[in-house]
C-alpha cells in the first residue's frame, strides 16, 4: 500500500468522472420562472448526475486525506488548467459547463477541502525541507547511468540492482524506484523506447485538446476533458514519484488515454 499511488489512482478517477458529467450535459434550456429553476434542481437531485457529484465529492475528500502533496497539487492544477481550456476551446460555452466549474472549485476546493484538512496538505508542502528530502540527490545520482544504457536500457526493473552502485552518502535510504518516472523509465529502456512513448502520449493529449476545439458532442467532449486533465495530472506527478510503476494506475491511464484519442477519430454520426 502506498498512499502516493491511492492519490494518482484518484486523480485518473477523479478525471474520468468530471468527463462523465461533461458527457451526460443536458440541452441548454431557458431557466425565466422560479418554477422552472426548482424542476431544474428538482431533476437533477434525482437524476444519476447528482449521484456521480456525490462520489466526486467523496473521492475529494479520500485524496486530501492520503496527505499526498503531489496528488493534490496535481489534481486540482489538472482539473483548473483543464476547465479553463475547456472554456476557451469549447464551439458551444453553455452555463451549465460554467456553473459546474464554478462549483468544483467552491464545493470542492474551499468547502470540502477546508473541513477535511487541505491546510495539512499545505502546511506539509511548505514543510517540505529541501536538505532533507533525498529524492533530488536520488535523480542527481542516477542520471550517469544514462550515458551507460543509452539506446535499449539496462531492462525493466532493474533500477533497485544499478542504484546502489551510485548511491551518493547524502542517501541513507533504500531506494527501489527513481521517484522520476522519466529518468527510470529512460534508463531502464533506453531512449528509442522512451521516444516513441512520448509520441504515443503526446498523440493521444493533442488529439483530446483538438477535440475539445472541434467537437459539439458532449461525449466526445467529456472523453476528450477526461484525457486531457488525466494527462495532465500524470504528466506533473511523475515528475517527483513513480504512479506508473502501480499496473492500476498504468493500464487506467492508458484506457482514459486511448477515450482522448477516439474521441477525435470516431465519426460525428458515431
Amino acid at each position: 500500500m502506498y498512499k502516493n499511488h491511492f492519490a494518482n489512482y484518484l486523480v485518473l478517477t477523479l478525471s474520468a468522472a468530471l468527463g462523465y458529467l461533461i458527457a451526460c450535459r443536458n440541452p441548454q434550456r431557458k431557466l425565466v420562472r422560479r418554477r422552472d429553476i426548482l424542476r431544474y434542481c428538482l431533476d437533477f437531485l434525482l437524476s444519476k448526475k447528482a449521484l456521480v457529484r456525490i462520489s466526486i465529492i467523496i473521492m475529494v475528500i479520500a485524496l486530501i486525506m492520503s496527505r499526498s502533496r503531489m496528488g493534490n497539487t496535481a489534481f486540482f492544477a489538472a482539473m483548473t488548467i483543464t476547465s479553463m481550456l475547456g472554456l476557451v476551446l469549447f464551439k458551444t460555452k453553455t452555463k451549465s459547463f460554467t456553473a459546474l466549474f464554478i462549483s468544483l472549485l467552491v464545493i470542492d476546493l474551499f468547502l470540502v477541502s477546508s473541513v477535511f484538512g487541505l491546510s495539512e496538505v499545505k502546511q506539509r508542502i511548505e514543510q517540505t525541507n529541501f536538505e532533507k528530502e533525498t529524492r533530488d540527490e536520488v535523480i542527481q545520482d542516477t542520471l550517469p547511468l544514462l550515458s551507460r544504457f543509452k539506446l535499449l536500457g539496462s531492462g525493466g526493473g532493474t533500477f533497485y540492482t544499478l542504484y546502489p552502485h551510485v548511491q551518493s552518502d547524502k542517501v541513507q535510504h533504500f531506494y527501489d524506484h527513481a521517484h522520476n518516472e522519466y529518468l527510470q523509465f529512460t534508463l531502464e529502456f533506453g531512449w528509442i523506447a522512451t521516444f516513441i512513448l512520448s509520441i504515443l502520449g503526446m498523440t493521444c493529449f493533442i488529439a483530446a485538446v483538438i477535440s475539445l476545439r472541434t467537437r459539439e458532442r458532449p461525449a466526445y467532449l467529456g472523453a476528450a476533458f477526461a484525457s486531457v486533465m488525466a494527462f495532465i495530472g500524470m504528466g506533473m506527478h511523475s515528475t517527483v514519484d513513480f504512479p506508473l510503476q502501480a499496473p492500476a494506475n498504468a493500464a487506467t491511464f492508458v484506457v482514459i488515454l486511448a477515450l482522448g484519442l477516439i474521441s477525435k477519430k470516431r465519426k460525428s454520426s458515431q
